[in-house]
């Protein structure tokens, strides 16, 4: 299964469609991007097979800069990502799907802000140290059960979690 009703959480088992979905839609992403993106990977929680993960796929992209990434906006509008604007400095924002089953977040951050590179780190990371995995997934099924329906409060309360492991990580490198 691929897709959730926006502002839900629930969990499930890994499914080898996400990575199917991910390969689809990283080619759609590479033509559309070209040069502009240093990278494309499957981040988040969906990428790493060993876990329960929501099942919708997070994008990550590397640019060089947002100016041309935001040249970029409609051909993604074409493919079904809308660009969310938001209060944030810090990155570019698309959901994909409608709000009763978005299927795809397409996150875009510039190359050395940190932000698309710290949600490699933390994927790499958990793939690697598969008890930090287990770990993590466990306070996901905890905080999925208390905040089913405020998808908000479940993912800020795993933030101190990420950062954690993104410190632990780049200590370790």
């Amino acid at each position: 299964m691929i897709g959730l009703k926006r502002g839900i959480v629930k969990l499930h088992k890994n499914n080898l469609r996400w990575v199917e979905s991910f390969t689809i839609e990283k080619k759609k992403l590479s033509k559309i991007f070209g040069s502009d993106a240093a990278t494309i990977q499957h981040v988040g929680s969906t990428a790493i097979t060993t876990i329960f993960a929501k099942p919708i796929i997070d994008i990550g992209v590397i640019v060089a800069s947002f100016n041309k990434a935001k040249q970029h906006i409609a051909a993604l509008k074409e493919i079904g990502y809308i660009f969310k604007e938001e209060n944030r400095t810090d990155r570019l924002f698309f959901a994909k799907g409608s709000e009763s089953r978005r299927t795809h977040y397409l996150h875009v951050g510039e190359a050395g802000s940190g932000y698309i590179e710290n949600m490699i780190i933390f994927r790499d990371y958990l793939k690697k140290h598969k008890d930090i995995a287990k770990e993590y997934e466990r306070l996901k099924k905890k905080l999925a059960d208390l905040y089913s329906k405020d998808r908000n409060i479940y993912t800020s309360k795993k933030e101190k979690f990420i950062l954690n492991v993104i410190k632990k990580a780049k200590n370790n490198f």
